[in-house]
């Protein structure tokens, strides 16, 4: 598959999600995290997109992303991750992050963190991550404004 496959199904994730964000987590060209997985996760806000997907991944690869240290690995967000969700894409040592909508995109539909991915990850000196930004926006704005929409 390609980036913008893989994109793709980042953004549909987030139109079926209860929040409208998806995130598919890939190593070798293959799907190893998703979002819409069933992961024990709680049932509080810090249920994000890119840390259920983490969470997914972690249990195929037996739990050890972080002993693998993330090489090879790629996580296609709908949205550019807030500042928890890059801390963990940043703990596991993820080699590259691709996401759509921005966070002032995020912020105009849903909410108003504003932390940027560059920044954090700029912040971080012992961490080393490829950032592929506005991919396919537009498809993924889209989803958000469905979502303000609906939830008016």
């Amino acid at each position: 598959m390609t980036d913008k496959e893989y994109m793709n199904l980042a953004i549909e994730l987030s139109g079926k999600a209860y929040y409208p964000y998806g995130a598919v987590i890939v190593k070798d060209n293959k799907i190893i995290g998703r979002s819409d997985a069933d992961v024990p996760v709680s049932k509080t806000g810090f249920s994000h997109a890119e840390l259920r997907a983490i969470e997914d991944a972690m249990e195929h690869l037996g739990g050890h992303l972080c002993a693998e240290g993330g090489k090879g690995v790629i996580i296609y967000s709908s949205c550019e991750p807030c500042a928890m969700c890059m801390g963990a894409i940043l703990y596991t040592g993820i080699d590259r992050l691709v996401y759509g909508a921005t966070l002032e995109d995020s912020k105009e539909c849903v909410n108003e963190i504003l932390a940027k991915s560059n920044d954090i990850a700029n912040a971080c000196s012992n961490r080393k991550i490829e950032i592929v930004p506005e991919f396919q926006r537009e498809e993924a704005v889209k989803v958000l404004k469905r979502w303000k929409e609906n939830n008016l």
